[in-house]
């Protein structure tokens, strides 16, 4: 019973030969799904991505990371495949901020010293997202969150579900290159702020008429402002919004100096090394100490050289 009791033990040890950190960056672009993009990826509305992430490597098969993460996203009922849609004419762009923790889980062993071809992983995790769409009318873009377009406040913050697939590439010991492509969905219907049903746009126009224009743009096409469409449909409640990011990665392995922190059969060695810096270490204090003894010793000797010439002057 007491050689079973350790074997969970003898097993983790194995699969967890030693752990090394990685810090990296990343560009691409970013996309989104939801009211003004039909719930389809369009190409055309592509933005910008920058991330910062680090990470830490517990074995070959498995990393935790946390990212930073800056996307732009956009949307328009101009691309609507619907005439229906196309009359709506909204408009959004926002910025995503996105602070992500995942776990990732290479399909194969990733050591860094293999320079294998490339080794493809899954990931999922946890992200907290802030967003803050804005709507561009007669050429000026305004904050919509502040107007309540729909009649309603909501947080410009929500939590998302990252996940996605990605490949990378060791180019040596210390250099990491790979793609990756993640879908997050989110737990907000507001990321290009339509959600719901219109307003009363009459009552709007006598004390807020920014937002009433803001909230109904079909006049803007027919030059007609029509009926009230208070009530009436301007999104999809049935559907909460998606982003996606999509790019290249380098990283930096914070491993020891030959970066063989995932190699077993090196252990030895390691152990040597840290012995050698140890003893490094210990001739460097000595030679420390031994110079400030032998200047503490130069010192006392000058003075007592000095001290019979100024009891004389003194005299």
């Amino acid at each position: 019973m007491r050689r079973l009791s350790i074997l969970p033990f003898l097993f983790i040890t194995q699969l967890l030969p030693a752990q090394y950190y990685e810090a990296g960056s990343y560009l691409g672009i970013s996309n989104y799904l939801g009211d003004l993009s039909e719930q389809r990826l369009v190409p055309e509305e592509s933005g910008l991505l920058l991330g910062i992430y680090g990470k830490y490597n517990f074995s070959p098969y498995i990393s935790v990371k946390t990212s930073l993460t800056k996307g732009q996203i956009s949307g328009s009922d101009k691309n609507a495949k619907t005439q229906l849609n196309r009359q709506r004419n909204l408009n959004f762009r926002s910025n995503i901020l996105e602070l992500a923790s995942t776990v990732e889980l290479n399909i194969s062993p990733y050591n860094i010293r293999d320079n294998k071809a490339g080794v493809p992983y899954i990931f999922a995790g946890l992200a907290v997202t802030n967003f803050n769409p804005q709507a561009q009318m007669r050429g000026t873009w305004y904050d919509l969150h502040p107007l309540q377009t729909e009649g309603k406040s909501y947080s410009r913050t929500t939590v998302a579900l990252p996940f996605g697939l990605g490949l990378k590439f060791n180019l040596s010991y210390k250099v990491n290159f790979g793609f990756e492509l993640g879908a997050r969905k989110t737990f907000s219907d507001y990321l290009d702020d339509v959600s719901s049903y219109y307003p009363d746009i009459y009552s709007l126009r006598s004390y807020a008429p920014a937002t009433a224009a803001l909230s109904f743009r079909t006049p803007e096409l027919t030059g007609e402002f029509g009926e009230n469409p208070v009530g009436s449909s301007r999104g999809d409640t049935g559907n909460k919004d998606w982003y996606f990011f999509a790019g290249v990665n380098f990283s930096v392995n914070l491993t020891d100096k030959y970066g063989i922190d995932f190699d077993p059969e090196y252990a030895v060695f390691k152990e040597h090394l840290k012995k050698e810096k140890a003893d490094k270490k210990n001739r460097v204090d000595k030679r420390h100490k031994k110079a400030k003894y032998q200047k503490k010793l130069r010192l006392k000797k000058k003075k007592n050289e000095l001290q019979p010439v100024v009891k004389k002057r003194l005299k």
